[in-house]
């Protein structure tokens, strides 16, 4: 990666208005890809096929418009601000926010009646909370409306949907002010004490700072059409049943038909060319320690079958003693980084306090570290106040989101700046562990509140934002775009991004009726912790005996983890990673772990003996195996979109 001169005091208005208007395109290209085409989720991973595509085609343009006029071309560092500016739309758009939080207010009412949810959940809910009357006993207008389609000649109901999105947006907009200031703390600490790869910049950053040495390598190019002609291939197979594909996914389940082997929870296998393009640029002990501690889980499981005590986790694809390992390891490792920080966080405190100057590398940050540290401490306590006012018990508040901020955002966002995992999401819920299986233990009102913000935030954390800021900042800092610049370009991206996805995804749902797009977010995802939740309500309690053992394979993850970074810290070398074994039973790991196994298998000899020139030389390839396959992505979505036809299946679920 190469970086620029400082960046000039003015950024011109046309990389503004080019930034707002790629936004707003993302807006709409996103839910008319996962929502409307389904089988192609362009917008849900950390670094988005549909951002990557959109880029390519202004980097493009530009290209040519400065053979054209070159006095209108964007410089670099246009381009990285225009860039900055529509980041937030993938991650807002799709799952990170708006994929979720809309069906999930009105799902409780559609399919309450059908599960007795009247009578259960809807006098614990807050009026506030959801655009339709919690006192009724039917399906709301708004609701039936909002899933079957506006009748004809009727407008879009904003005034029953004014109140709660207001409501909600307290919260959202705390929780992403308290993701900035996370950013701000630990910026310095990553990037420059520990100099994380950040893998998922690479792409972005050459195609914006060297576009003419991208283009002109030929190893980018061979890469490219490897994954380009491959997905050609398999789309074409989907028209002309003559033409022959290529199976890029498998079920080693299918293969495992007798016990204890049959025992063993979903078990894939998934080729994905972009994905073993990024994680050839990750250090090879992490990679080697995804896949491997992916396959020890599995082992776990079998033996597990075998003493027929096997039992699958709610919250993850993996046994429930490997996803609560998983928990406890998450546990460990986020006070493992915070201890590894402790010199940084110390003078943080310092500077909030007032008690030491501020230095040079402060002047790098979005904003200083007093307010950073209180804000931070604001916006929690605004999350609390909120959470408290509707309903929610203060200590199950607490920990909540203690553990969702502290715990799970920071080791899925320390995973993705130091592995560059596509896929960001955990393994299990902060109640999962607060709660050890007995959610009998809080009050109604608290469950129905766990039931909104597991779905919102704690389950599903791909699109999560904390991670596109840390990556904006290191991208900005490429670029030599001044910090507290970027500071008013996150801030406005993202308020951007949350106006413009909203109206569009209420006018697209409305306008179709969310039963006729992607049934997994309107009807499964949007309702799965009230089905969850339904039956403590109802006077069938869980099972208390499940609290010891559960509490015991937590703390089984908790020392496995302690003692691997024991050895990492005391034995130069050591070849296993304990963030390989936190992400043991994680979506991203299950979906990738062969990938990974092929980027160390072709990695590990090349490096071993070519050293770092064989691994720059051959870079290229591996960055055009990801240009490849994004860009096919969004041209076959464009395609599905358009002309309705059937698509490849692209290894990325």
């Amino acid at each position: 990666m190469s970086t620029l001169p400082p960046a000039p005091s003015r950024i011109r208005a046309r990389a503004i208005v080019t930034g707002v208007l790629g936004s707003i395109a993302l807006c709409y290209i996103v839910p008319a890809g996962e929502l409307i085409a389904v089988n192609i989720q362009i917008g849900m991973m950390q670094l988005a096929p549909a951002l990557v595509g959109l880029l390519f085609a202004v980097v493009f343009c530009n290209q040519i418009l400065g053979r054209v006029a070159p006095k209108a071309k964007l410089t670099p560092t246009e381009l990285v601000t225009s860039y900055l500016i529509m980041m937030p739309a993938t991650f807002i758009s799709s799952r990170g926010l708006m994929e979720k939080w809309l069906p999930l207010l009105v799902g409780v009412n559609y399919f309450g009646p059908k599960n007795g949810w009247e009578t259960t959940f809807w006098k614990h809910i807050h009026p506030w909370l959801v655009p339709w009357d919690t006192s009724s006993k039917s399906i709301d207008h708004v609701v039936t409306w909002y899933y079957d389609g506006l009748p004809l000649g009727k407008m879009l109901p904003w005034d029953a949907w004014a109140r709660p999105l207001i409501c909600w947006g307290v919260l959202i907009l705390a929780v992403y002010f308290a993701y900035m200031c996370i950013t701000v703390i630990l910026r310095r600490q990553w990037v420059e004490n520990e100099k994380l790869p950040f893998p998922l910049v690479q792409l972005p950053l050459e195609l914006m700072l060297q576009p003419g040495t991208f283009f002109r390598s030929p190893m980018m190019w061979v890469g490219f059409c490897l994954a380009f002609f491959l997905f050609g291939i398999n789309g074409f197979a989907q028209w002309f049943p003559n033409v022959p594909s290529v199976t890029l996914a498998f079920s080693i389940n299918d293969m495992l038909t007798t016990k204890p082997w049959n025992e063993v929870s979903y078990f894939p296998i998934y080729i994905s060319p972009a994905a073993i393009g990024f994680f050839y640029l990750m250090p090879l002990d992490l990679l080697f320690s995804f896949w491997f501690f992916f396959l020890v889980g599995k082992g776990q499981e079998v033996i597990a079958g075998s003493l027929n005590a096997n039992e699958g986790a709610l919250h993850a694809a993996a046994g429930i003693h490997v996803a609560n390992q998983c928990a406890g390891a998450f546990i460990v490792l986020a006070m493992v980084t915070l201890y590894s920080a402790r010199h940084h966080l110390r003078f943080v405190y310092a500077r909030a306090m007032n008690r030491v100057p501020a230095d040079a590398g402060e002047s790098r940050e979005m904003m200083s570290y007093k307010v950073a540290f209180w804000g931070f401490v604001g916006s929690f306590l605004v999350i609390m106040c909120w959470c408290v006012f509707f309903g929610m018990s203060l200590w199950v508040a607490f920990l909540q989101f203690g553990i969702f901020l502290f715990v799970q955002a920071l080791i899925i966002s320390r995973t993705t700046a130091e592995g560059g995992m596509l896929i960001s999401e955990g393994a299990f819920t902060p109640s999962d562990v607060f709660l050890l299986g007995n959610r009998g233990m809080v009050n109604a009102k608290s469950l129905t509140m766990l039931s909104f913000l597991d779905g919102m935030y704690t389950r599903d954390t791909r699109g999560l934002w904390l991670t596109g800021m840390l990556d904006g900042q290191k991208i900005a800092e490429q670029a030599k775009i001044n910090a507290r610049r970027m500071l008013w370009i996150v801030v406005g991206g993202t308020l951007l991004a949350i106006f413009a996805a909203l109206f569009i995804q209420m006018t697209l749902t409305y306008h179709r009726g969310a039963n006729s797009l992607y049934y997994y977010l309107v009807g499964q995802a949007n309702t799965q912790f009230f089905r969850e939740n339904s039956g403590i309500l109802t006077g069938m309690a869980p099972d208390p005996n499940k609290m010891p053992v559960n509490a015991f394979w937590i703390t089984v993850g908790g020392i496995v983890c302690a003692l691997l970074s024991y050895l990492r810290l005391t034995m130069p070398g050591f070849p296993l990673h304990p963030l390989g074994y936190c992400m043991t039973a994680t979506w991203g790991v299950v979906v990738f772990w062969a990938s990974m196994f092929i980027a160390w298998a072709i990695k590990a000899p090349l490096v071993h003996y070519g050293g770092m020139k064989a691994f720059r030389t051959m870079r290229p390839l591996f960055l055009g195996l990801v240009f490849g396959e994004f860009l096919s992505a969004c041209l076959w979505s464009m395609v599905s979109w358009f002309l309705h036809a059937p698509t490849p299946k692209f290894p990325w679920p």
